[in-house]
């Protein structure tokens, strides 16, 4: 399976459509995040610097029973004040979004989900 935009149609809040072709040529990880916790700034750290070492890292707030708080303004602003999150962030996704379906519902936050350079899916896994 490949990541195609097209069909995913994940919407960055920042850069728009997350294209295959601005990920092509480093390997891509796509990570949900419930950016509330205690535990956010630590795992987001991890992600800050995969994509200083060549990855594309790609948040997805997760919308689990509504637990991503906020409209999409809110989630920039802390993403980027907060987090400090500099590379790709999507609107929040509801469980049943065509992405998940595809690659597998997120067991828990901070689910990742890995792509190879060409963007094809490698497998999901739990941190």
């Amino acid at each position: 399976m490949r990541y195609v935009s097209a069909i995913y149609q994940l919407n960055s809040l920042r850069m728009g459509i997350v294209h295959e072709n601005n990920i092509k040529g480093k390997p891509t990880i796509f990570f949900t995040i419930a950016s509330q916790l205690p535990e956010s700034k630590q795992k987001v750290t991890k992600f800050k610097k995969l994509s200083k070492e060549n990855y594309n890292c790609i948040a997805i707030p997760f919308n689990h029973d509504d637990g991503e708080p906020g409209d999409n303004y809110d989630i920039i602003q802390y993403y980027e004040n907060v987090l400090g999150i500099d590379f790709y962030f999507t609107e929040k996704l509801q469980p049943d979004h065509l992405f998940f379906q595809k690659f597998g519902k997120p067991e828990h936050n901070f689910t990742e989900y890995h792509f190879d350079s060409d963007s094809n899916f490698k497998g999901k896994h739990n941190d």
